[in-house]
């Protein structure tokens, strides 16, 4: 919009159409607007937006786990951040065109060096219960002094877009030393494939 400032022998200022009137030291002038050229994406752009939304679909939905799981690892930068870029860099695979999540390197968590050195997962059908038992490296847990971490189990149906079947997180928190953790799984209407995260931390909380 132009506005006419002192009436119709005033100076104008503003945008009208197609042109846009300044106004200098020298004195009002008329310039056309410059013509924004819509250019077609580059293979290339293609490329980087497919893998920054299917990256970003993932985070989105399990931002509240990474919160705690990036937490000391990617402050003062948001945890968020940290997550995006480096499942980016280390968790997707190329096929074509197109992109797959290689869910044994999707990362949820980051911090001191994973201290499991093996684990079993057992189902409980009856009860349904899954219980996930490890063994742990004692130098690491010595060293990083994370024999009180609390267990954090979380479960993540990725093909799940609907939102249908909520993350799952263990109620009761045993510690690392514990070497055992349980979590409830409600029984659904179809079959359901989660993946499976577990990480260690001090502290519990949804901030």
């Amino acid at each position: 919009m132009a506005i006419i400032k002192n009436g119709v022998n005033g100076t104008v200022s503003g945008k009208a159409g197609s042109v846009v009137f300044v106004l200098t030291k020298t004195g009002n002038y008329v310039r056309s607007l410059p013509q924004v050229k819509k250019r077609e994406p580059t293979p290339e752009q293609l490329l980087n937006r497919t893998r920054f939304k299917i990256v970003r679909s993932h985070i989105s939905r399990l931002n509240p786990i990474i919160k705690i799981g990036y937490k000391t690892y990617s402050y003062p930068k948001r945890a968020y951040d940290i997550a995006m870029s480096y499942n980016l860099d280390e968790a997707l695979i190329r096929e074509g065109d197109d992109f797959r999540v290689n869910w044994q390197k999707f990362m949820i968590a980051k911090g001191s060096p994973n201290p499991i050195t093996s684990y079993t997962m057992d189902f409980d059908q009856e009860n349904r219960v899954l219980q996930v038992t490890w063994q742990y490296d004692a130098y690491l847990e010595k060293k990083f002094d994370t024999r009180s971490y609390n267990a954090f189990l979380t479960l993540y149906n990725a093909a799940d877009h609907g939102f249908e079947y909520p993350l799952l997180t263990n109620d009761s928190k045993n510690s690392l030393i514990a070497c055992k953790q349980d979590i409830i799984i409600p029984e659904h209407r179809k079959e359901v494939t989660y993946e499976v995260y577990i990480f260690f931390c001090r502290e519990l909380w949804w901030g």
